[in-house]
């Protein structure tokens, strides 16, 4: 069902690289015509790059074959194909043409009550997931896509840190084994010993929101922009969060700090976080 043979995909400009991955826009022949694509391609053959691939894989074919499941309502990127039985394999997924929503952010052009419809649409896709026991473990602004219709998707479920391979990335040695990894968007337990849940994506969509607050600024604990693994745990084992940003009304701050609770189960579920930001 899933596979697409690669003569039915022509290569076009690419949207993004890193170091063992690259995003390009694609052209998909179908029986009904030409549609514009995300192709997410595998740049070289690395173990952790192959792992992440088919963890992507795997995930959006049981997200996408779930009963019921209605593309058309979902706040997740939808998956239209793959090629895994050719190189370079590829993943096809839905073009969202107006880019990730950190550089939406960042060109400043939006006034905050319509930037909290984005946050909206994540606390839709987070709960999907949840019901799926399913943890996206990278919950940020850079891996929320904007489509043509201004809805927010969650995207990027295991390749993010090859596509993006930028400084929010930091190197950590786990069992003799580096891996990169997104600090500052991590929960507690996430730090301490690598453990994801539908739990951890709430915290990291804690810092989503302050992201989105400040226009997409790199979060920042004090004075140190690029904490150790060690150096965060412990600054947030002696209780400390991100600041509440200058313009963040106090009960955007409330909600906020809601999600970054040490203790994984007091953090509020995705239906809370939504009937919050809606009122």
């Amino acid at each position: 069902r899933w596979q697409i043979d690669s003569s039915q995909l022509t290569l076009g400009d690419m949207i993004g690289m890193g170091a063992f991955g690259l995003v390009t826009q694609a052209n998909l022949a179908l029986p009904t015509g030409q549609q514009t694509v995300a192709a997410k391609m595998i740049r070289f053959n690395d173990r952790l790059c192959y792992q992440d691939f088919y963890r992507e894989t795997a995930i959006l074919t049981v997200i996408h074959e779930e009963k019921g499941y209605n593309t058309r309502k979902s706040n997740i990127i939808q998956l239209l194909g793959f090629n895994i039985k050719s190189n370079p394999k590829c993943l096809i997924l839905e073009y969202a043409s107006k880019g990730n929503l950190l550089n939406f952010l960042r060109q400043k052009k939006n006034k905050l009550h319509h930037l909290l419809y984005f946050a909206i649409d994540i606390t839709h896709a987070l709960s999907h997931l949840k019901d799926l026991r399913i943890s996206h473990r990278d919950v940020a602004a850079r891996n929320v896509l904007i489509t043509e219709q201004n809805v927010a998707k969650l995207g990027d479920f295991g390749l993010a840190r090859d596509v993006y391979n930028t400084a929010q990335y930091i190197p950590v040695n786990h069992q003799g084994q580096e891996q990169r990894l997104p600090l500052k968007w991590m929960a507690i337990e996430s730090l301490l010993h690598l453990q994801f849940s539908c739990e951890s994506d709430l915290w990291s969509f804690g810092v989503l929101l302050w992201e989105i607050v400040t226009g997409g600024t790199d979060p920042m604990y004090g004075n140190t922009p690029q904490p150790t693994c060690q150096q965060l745990v412990e600054i947030l084992q002696q209780g400390i969060r991100l600041d509440m940003p200058a313009e963040c009304p106090p009960d955007l701050y409330v909600i906020m700090t809601s999600c970054w609770s040490e203790d994984p189960t007091a953090r509020p579920k995705p239906e809370v976080l939504r009937e919050r930001l809606i009122r």
